[in-house]
């Protein structure tokens, strides 16, 4: 058994308080990393889901709400720019005494989102390791961005192929891994035989595609009129107002205000328990988890070959490829898989086995606990660096 005294901490520095995919899967993660010989501990932006949802892996949480925005619209947002400026001293100070009264051995940065606290912890001499679950646009702010995770970041963390790439072109020498989610096994699903339920996990996005994934659901009704939809995701969280009224408008009117129900934030294990088919008609994905928590439950899986999907399903091997920005294609493989219950089962038991292998969850943890070394290293590395460099400079003169 490992002795108490050799335990090692990890302070996780998380973008947002929702329990969305790239909070939840490091969370899992961190769970089974307690299970060695480390403890770990949060800082969130606030109360919310995902504060809840790790109270039994997170040792004292850290909470203070987040004025930093990251958009001229953001920062626009309540309570306006002048007060955001106003309280970003207070927010970076209170993360700076949490940080400094824990002491970590590692600090894990969680988004590109939390890089001012990625560099109050570089600054403090902490090992610092930023993992980036997103693909923002190519273009002169997501440079600087990348440059500047990679002169703060002792190791970058992509969850794909596609982010790891994006990365590189602006890490200089600062190492970067790949690490892709991994998921727990869960159950199969056992879907009742009197309906059939199409179903998508995400917040309600531009980037998601809901707008596709409703609009594929208007044709495919016209198609197969029994069909049902569900979606699971909070709705109004990215200050996209013109969006997220399309979307309510989309879903309530005829014929989608008797089949498609909008759910809201909730688990989403009972939902794909009881699915037929889910479905992610992303504009844009890293590494999306709701994917893989699908196919783990053995549902055939629709989504589009976008960011790091290609990389999770082969298609019509383990999954349904189809391009982005069309709904017609979603709609016509919904149509087919109904039809097609072969098919159907077919998939799921492919994508079931293939997540087994490929995206076990004691995978990932393994891989983050190689890569919280790494960054142990080279910042001891570098502070010999620092130590000897006086040294040579006074022998010199």
């Amino acid at each position: 058994m490992t002795n108490a005294t050799s335990r090692r901490q990890v302070c996780v520095v998380f973008h947002e308080s929702e329990a969305l995919g790239a909070g939840v899967s490091v969370v899992r993660a961190l769970a089974e990393l307690r299970r060695t010989r480390w403890t770990a501990s949060g800082w969130f932006p606030g109360e919310g889901p995902l504060v809840r949802a790790s109270a039994s892996v997170l040792d004292d949480p850290g909470l203070r709400e987040k004025p930093i925005a990251f958009s001229v619209r953001g920062w626009r947002s309540d309570p306006g720019v002048l007060e955001r400026l106003r309280r970003t001293p207070a927010y970076l100070n209170a993360y700076d005494h949490w940080l400094t009264e824990r002491g970590p051995s590692v600090v894990h940065v969680n988004s590109l989102l939390a890089l001012p606290e990625a560099t109050i912890a570089r600054r403090r001499g902490y090992p610092v390791l930023v993992q980036v679950h997103e693909l923002p646009r190519p273009g002169r702010k997501r440079d600087l961005t990348l440059r500047w995770a990679a002169a703060v970041a002792d190791v970058l963390v992509g969850v794909s192929g596609p982010v790891s790439a994006m990365l590189r072109e602006r890490a200089g020498r600062t190492p970067v891994l790949t690490i892709h989610n991994g998921v727990p096994e869960v159950p199969p699903a056992h879907p009742p035989e009197d309906r059939f339920v199409v179903g998508t996990i995400g917040h309600v996005a531009g980037t998601k595609g809901t707008d596709v994934f409703l609009e594929a659901a208007r044709l495919a009704l016209l198609q197969r009129p029994q069909l049902r939809f569900e979606h699971i995701g909070p709705i109004r969280i990215w200050n996209d107002a013109a969006f997220d009224d399309r979307v309510e408008a989309l879903a309530g009117a005829p014929p989608l205000r008797e089949a498609v129900r909008m759910l809201g934030p909730r688990a989403s294990d009972e939902a794909l328990a009881v699915w037929n088919v889910f479905v992610l008609p992303s504009r844009q994905e890293a590494f999306p988890l709701s994917t893989l928590e699908a196919m783990a439950a053995g549902l055939p899986v629709i989504a589009t070959a976008v960011g790091g999907i290609p990389e999770q399903l082969q298609h019509f091997e383990t999954g349904i490829l189809v391009p982005p920005e069309d709904p017609v294609a979603v709609a016509d493989w919904i149509v087919r898989l109904h039809d097609d219950p072969a098919l159907r089962a077919d998939l799921g038991r492919a994508a079931r086995e293939h997540v087994r292998r490929a995206f076990p969850l004691q995978a990932q943890a393994e891989a983050l606990e190689r890569a919280y070394a790494d960054a142990i290293q080279r910042r001891r590395r570098r502070s010999s660096a620092s130590a000897i460099a006086p040294w040579r400079r006074t022998n010199l003169l």
